[in-house]
């Protein structure tokens, strides 16, 4: 009897990490600042709903914790979700204040906000503008257009309107002609250049207004996730926290602006030969794993590898990659069969099959 265990590789969408783990961005350079509404303690344990938020915990490693001003709250009651998710509440009169983002300290930056406006006034995400047209975002400016401040503005279109989740990714390269660019919801929206004042700034970023504590122009609305990078990132980089960021608040960013899916063999469906999964006790049986990337397979029975079935790489066979074992069954009963694959490719994760359990029987003939 011939067993085949089939698998297939299914696209693995990258989800958002239970909170402490702080894995998403691993490999990407620069992490400054990571504020998740989700982990807004620190802790997995959310605090009570509508409960003053004074400290926003930092998850980049870096413990550049937000500290409050005003009554910004915990909102994580069903009509304030994001995809399930919680979200800090500002109500006009609150902000934090954080990291340095002036040119002097950080002349190269990448900064992802994730929010939801719930007012009519002009109002401010972050920014660090001390009347000098500094870097800040301003999501409602002019009707529903925002702006991107950099000595003189960026139009960034529809970034204000109410009750609608946006993500707005600002790329600042300092002095470097168009070389800064602005994203709704992964989309390209513009270049421009960053000539903001390289000092003559607020020397701490506000989020929740545009600059000053107690300025015009504060957040009436929920902020879900501020990541910031100390450097530009690439196309590629940026593509990965969209990733992240679309899979945790269900964005609908095209695909195009999405990093290209790893694939790693994922054994999880079964396809069986043979009309029955039976064996005879101490008759050779042939398993056959099949996957769809070069892989080294090694066979178990019972949660224990098969002598001289470990390691065995796979050989190409039309679409698929194959490795089989001669298992010759030494238990009686209800045998439980593996097999765990190894991708020969980098980056590529190891997998497990589900379980096929054989029923083992005695011998009906003699030898």
């Amino acid at each position: 009897m011939i067993l085949a265990l089939s698998i297939f590789t299914p696209t693995v969408a990258k989800a958002s990490n239970p909170c402490p783990d702080t894995s998403a961005f691993s490999g990407i350079s620069g992490l400054s600042l990571w504020l998740r509404a989700d982990c807004v303690n620190g802790v997995a344990t959310d605090p009570a709903d509508n409960s003053t938020v004074t400290t926003w915990s930092d998850f980049s490693g870096n413990g550049n914790n937000a500290t409050a001003w005003g009554t910004p709250t915990f909102q994580s009651d069903a009509a304030n979700l994001i995809n399930s998710q919680p979200v800090v509440n500002f109500n006009g009169s609150s902000t934090f204040t954080s990291i340095d983002i002036r040119a002097i300290t950080r002349p190269n930056i990448t900064i992802f906000s994730v929010y939801k406006l719930r007012g009519t006034n002009q109002v401010g995400i972050w920014g660090i503008d001390d009347g000098g047209w500094d870097r800040f975002f301003m999501a409602k400016w002019n009707g529903n257009d925002g702006i991107i401040s950099h000595s003189g503005t960026t139009t960034v279109p529809n970034s204000g309107v109410n009750n609608t989740t946006k993500l707005i990714t600002t790329v600042y390269r300092y002095n470097v002609g168009s070389g800064s660019s602005v994203y709704d919801n992964g989309n390209f929206v513009n270049s421009f250049t960053d000539n903001a004042a390289e000092s003559a700034a607020q020397t701490t970023l506000r989020i929740g207004s545009i600059g000053a504590i107690g300025s015009s122009y504060a957040l009436v609305g929920d902020v879900a996730e501020i990541i910031i990078f100390s450097q530009a990132l690439s196309d590629s980089d940026r593509k990965t926290v969209h990733g992240y960021l679309n899979t945790k608040y269900n964005l609908n960013i095209a695909s195009e602006n999405l990093p290209v899916a790893v694939t790693a063999p994922t054994f999880n469906s079964f396809a069986l030969t043979a009309s029955a999964t039976t064996a005879t006790f101490r008759t050779a049986v042939t398993v056959t794993a099949s996957v769809s990337q070069i892989s080294k397979i090694t066979f178990t029975v019972n949660g224990k590898s098969l002598p001289g079935c470990r390691n065995r790489l796979t050989s190409v066979s039309g679409s698929n990659h194959l490795a089989s074992c001669i298992w010759r069954p030494s238990n009686r009963g209800s045998v439980s069969v593996s097999a765990m694959a190894v991708a020969t490719a980098g980056g590529l994760s190891s997998s497990p099959t589900v379980p096929l359990r054989v029923q083992v029987t005695d011998r009906k003939s003699t030898r």
